[in-house]
């Protein structure tokens, strides 16, 4: 029999979190066969960019592998003999086309390069798209899907598209039309289904599901500093609370069992929390000295610049450029100035997320993990991998370190939030790392055994690399 002896990970000076089975133990010490007191033979996942295994800014046959479904999906066969898992997987090379890693800043902020993804049998091109044009790459098709996949994690699917027609169809591939080029390529072509009647579709047959929905939602809004995206108000809690509800009911017909996520708190991902106002000033000041400020424009228009706050959060992406001369108009001379560190040229309010954006959008987060909370507790009596009940239910914030320059230990390896370094998080700043997946899946597997009466082993975290690509 296979070894699976299992430890769990420890965070050095810090409080202790969920705990979490993880590496291989001694040699010879051996457990029960994994068992699990639930039908996952046909195990349906169900989510957005993490789901579908997005990492460094782009999805490949490597990183849709090493998804956290897919990574879950193998440990539960050991339990489950006939278990299968189906992804709409992608011809193997550059995919979408991904971020790699160039060189590191003195400060210690990675630069990158992006890794074009191979031919595309169509572009689309939205020259009014929020911050710039946008394009829409239409991926050659391999195959014609017949059946569905297990695995419906669709890069950029928002929640609040849940009843969209046509949303992967692509008739709807104009400039400003509502289309994923993901979601078209888990359907047939000229498919007009919402992803609600889909994912109806596929829960017909399936036996076990996982819902980790909406941080695509927000995102957007995030990544451009709160110019663009939904904005975070109360029509899209409400939108996210009541889809939520609508996905939830489909999964659970006929009690149907599995795993509800909740989204992780948003500065827990290395996009903001590296660029926090003081945290980040103090790091520069180790390059530019003590005296060292950073100023941002006023996000009130003013046209004044302010010294940054510890309320404010420089989006990681900007990070290279701190400290770099970009030219300025001062009265009628241009002049080269250091990006962030002169007055004359603060950080510009399209890279920061300021004290009221981030009041924003947290409160429609905040709410959105209340409902599930509700939803799992009240209405379908399932577990839930919560981030607000550690002493009841597993944090899946436990699985993602939460401050840059602290560290989980796991098997003797450090996982952070620093972006790259840390093993956790990938090159985009939000999304994992093959090792970050595997820690979330170990979240999943302590959440089922701990529910399920289940002795489902973890996975050898460092066993896995940590890049996808």
């Amino acid at each position: 029999m296979k070894n699976f002896c299992l430890n769990t990970w420890s965070r050095a000076g810090l409080t202790a979190v969920a705990a979490l089975a993880l590496n291989a133990c001694a040699p010879g010490q051996d457990t029960p066969t994994p068992t699990i007191g639930v039908n996952v033979s046909r195990y349906l996942a169900v989510g957005d960019s993490y789901t579908a295994g997005l990492s460094a800014g782009g999805l490949t046959l490597a990183s849709q592998q090493y998804s956290y479904p897919n990574l879950l999906a193998q440990q539960l066969r050991g339990a489950q003999a006939d278990a299968t898992f189906s992804q709409p997987l992608l011809a193997a090379g550059a995919g979408s086309g991904y971020f790699s890693l160039v060189d590191f800043t003195a400060q210690g902020f990675p630069r990158t390069r992006r890794v074009p993804g191979p031919a595309v049998r169509r572009l689309v091109i939205n020259p009014a798209a929020c911050g710039g044009a946008d394009t829409i790459r239409l991926l050659t098709r391999t195959d014609a899907p017949g059946t569905l996949p297990q695995n419906l994690g669709v890069p950029g699917l928002r929640l609040a598209q849940l009843q969209v027609a046509n949303l992967g169809n692509e008739i709807n591939a104009t400039p400003t039309g509502n289309f994923n080029p993901y979601f078209e390529r888990i359907l047939p072509a000229s498919d007009s289904r919402t992803y609600l009647k889909v994912v109806t579709d596929a829960a017909a047959s399936a036996t076990f599901f996982t819902y980790f929905l909406g941080l695509d939602d927000l995102m957007p809004y995030l990544r451009s500093g709160g110019q663009c995206g939904t904005a975070p108000n109360s029509t899209l809690t409400n939108t996210l609370r009541n889809n939520a509800k609508v996905v939830l009911d489909v999964l659970t017909a006929g009690g149907r069992p599995g795993i509800i996520a909740r989204l992780p708190d948003l500065n827990t991902l290395p996009l903001l929390r590296t660029g926090r106002g003081l945290s980040l000033q103090k790091r520069l000041q180790a390059t530019y000295g003590d005296n060292a400020l950073l100023y941002i424009e006023d996000p009130f228009g003013s046209g004044v610049a302010q010294p940054i706050t510890d309320d404010e959060y420089v989006l990681a992406t900007v990070l290279p450029r701190i400290g770099q001369p970009s030219p300025v108009l001062v009265g009628t001379t241009t002049m080269m100035l250091p990006y962030g560190r002169d007055v004359r040229n603060p950080i510009r309010d399209a890279d920061v997320m300021d004290f009221d954006e981030m009041n924003r959008v947290n409160s429609v987060l905040n709410s959105y993990n209340t409902e599930l909370d509700r939803l799992a507790s009240v209405v379908y009596k399932m577990p839930i991998i919560d981030a607000s009940k550690k002493s009841s239910t597993l944090d899946l914030n436990g699985a993602m370190p939460s401050y840059v320059g602290e560290a989980i230990s796991v098997g003797g390896v450090l996982y952070s939030a620093e972006p790259v370094r840390g093993n956790f998080f990938s090159l985009d700043y939000y999304t994992p790392t093959p090792r970050g997946n595997a820690l979330i899946a170990n979240a999943f597997i302590s959440a089922i055994n701990k529910a399920y009466q289940a002795n489902i082993p973890a996975i050898d975290v460092n066993s896995l690399p940590s890049v996808a690509q």
